[in-house]
């Protein structure tokens, strides 16, 4: 990419405002000032880029902008047909033939059924998104605007949210947004210098939704009333996101470990005990933020009271299906946050007490239960191993997740035991247990991976007929 004048251009780095009067005074070309505007937001991003581009005007200047000046930094461009209308699948077709034309590779998707709503079209997108960026080990970028930041802003307040929500677009993310401090009417004098190719989304116009009615009707009504009402709401949304930067970085150092999958995050029960409820209020949100969990108000409120009243091994449940609770692990007491797992496949069934998902000989083992994965052992383990476990070739077996009466028998309580009593000893969540596995021999439970062993699961060595497998936990 070119360089731009920095004496020109530096003001970007203390606000847009400033840059755009250098801008305008000097009467520069409307592409230099986006040139400049990308280069700044590139350079403290290194990973390749998924750009988001659904066939808009923003979006479409942000696809030729990034072929333009800085090529080499897009894996793909992705654009989702939200099959609402004639207008998505032609705006998803537009996106294809323009990115194909200008090189670039192009992911594009179709969802299988329109939805009914903002919340259920943005879900769908950014799923869709996310995918694409993991697939190509990049960070999405979006050509959200400051009229997008100012309206985001407005809904947010009128919806009551706090600090963190007032952020809007601005807080601190995985996603890029170069375009946030340019203005629509920015980017709409440069498409036009350049004749560049977009479709004006019909709904853009519409009031049938809250967006549409903020752009349309209310920051027209407030800026009338309150002129300079848009900058102030800005500043705020600037000063929020701010804050949420502090508060992260209050954050690292405090021992919050997130597993490899962004699901679930262990926080030490002393980070948030040695505070007061208004700092917990404040932390609660920003610990849950890490692995995609947001709290309403009611949220914060329940995770602040559970956190001095909780005991061991107790949980709340949040909205949406996301989860704290109180535990122990080697690091002592810990706090322990769950995303709401997806329910669709194997994984659902398994907490739906459906029949036993495996029947067979201890031969063939599924490979995959759930989350879990059995590995068949060419060499016997450490017979003290409870991961491990061997029956002798043709054994018939059940696999099927733990029930809450189950007993077993092992060494140290040969009339039986409750399994949740060996749960316990082993620190296995309550949350872990209903889709833990079971193994069955005979219709009596002999293997619990990772706690213990049964009677009926002979385990000494040299006997050749034994089949060993190894069970362990997946994405943690």
């Amino acid at each position: 990419m070119p360089t731009v004048d920095a004496t020109v251009f530096l003001p970007l780095l203390c606000g847009m405002d400033r840059l755009l009067s250098e801008f305008h005074a000097n009467d520069i070309a409307p592409g230099d000032l986006l040139r400049a505007v990308l280069e700044v937001a590139l350079q403290g991003t290194p990973q390749p880029l998924v750009l988001a581009v659904s066939g808009g005007r923003d979006s479409m200047a942000l696809l030729y902008a990034m072929a333009r000046w800085a090529p080499s930094r897009v894996a793909a461009v992705a654009t989702f047909d939200h099959a609402t209308g004639d207008y998505a699948t032609e705006a998803a077709s537009l996106v294809a033939a323009q990115a194909r034309r200008l090189g670039l590779t192009v992911v594009r998707e179709r969802a299988r059924t329109g939805g009914t709503s903002e919340a259920a079209w943005r879900d769908a997108r950014w799923a869709f998104l996310r995918r694409v960026a993991r697939g190509f080990r990049a960070r999405v970028a979006t050509a959200h605007t400051r009229d997008d930041q100012l309206e985001t802003i407005v809904m947010r307040t009128l919806r009551g949210s706090g600090a963190r929500g007032l952020a809007a677009l601005a807080a601190p993310g995985d996603v890029l947004r170069p375009w946030l401090g340019v203005s629509r009417a920015e980017l709409a004098r440069w498409v036009e210098a350049e004749s560049l190719p977009y479709l004006e989304d019909p709904m853009n116009a519409s009031r049938a939704y809250l967006r549409g009615r903020v752009r349309h009707e209310l920051l027209p009504a407030f800026e009338q009333a309150a002129p300079g009402f848009g900058e102030a709401m800005l500043a705020l949304g600037e000063r929020a996101a701010e804050w949420r930067r502090d508060v992260d970085r209050q954050l690292e150092g405090c021992g919050l470990s997130v597993n490899a999958a962004g699901t679930r995050l262990t926080v030490p029960a002393r980070v948030l005990e040695r505070t007061t409820d208004e700092g917990r209020a404040v932390l609660w949100p920003a610990i849950c933020g890490r692995v995609g969990v947001t709290l309403d108000a009611h949220g914060t409120r329940n995770a602040v009271r559970f956190t001095m009243a909780g005991r061991r091994g107790a949980h709340i449940v949040l909205a949406g299906g996301a989860t704290i609770s109180r535990h122990r692990d080697a690091r002592g007491e810990v706090f322990e946050v769950r995303r709401a797992p997806a329910r669709h496949g194997l994984s659902a069934r398994l907490t739906s007490g459906a029949a036993p998902t495996f029947a067979g000989a201890i031969d063939a083992l599924p490979p995959r239960f759930g989350r879990w994965r059995f590995q068949r052992l060419g060499v016997e383990p450490l017979a003290t191993d409870a991961w491990c476990m061997a029956l002798p070739a043709g054994t018939p077996v059940v696999v099927r997740a733990w029930a809450p009466g189950d007993r077993i028998r092992t060494d140290g309580a040969p009339a039986g035991r409750r399994v949740t009593r060996y749960f316990s000893e082993s620190r296995v969540s309550v949350l872990d247990r209903p889709t833990w596995p079971v193994l069955l021999a005979n219709g009596e439970p002999v293997w619990i991976p990772g706690v213990c062993r049964g009677l009926a699961a002979p385990s000494r060595p040299g006997r050749p007929e034994l089949i060993w497998y190894r069970c362990e936990r997946e994405f943690d």
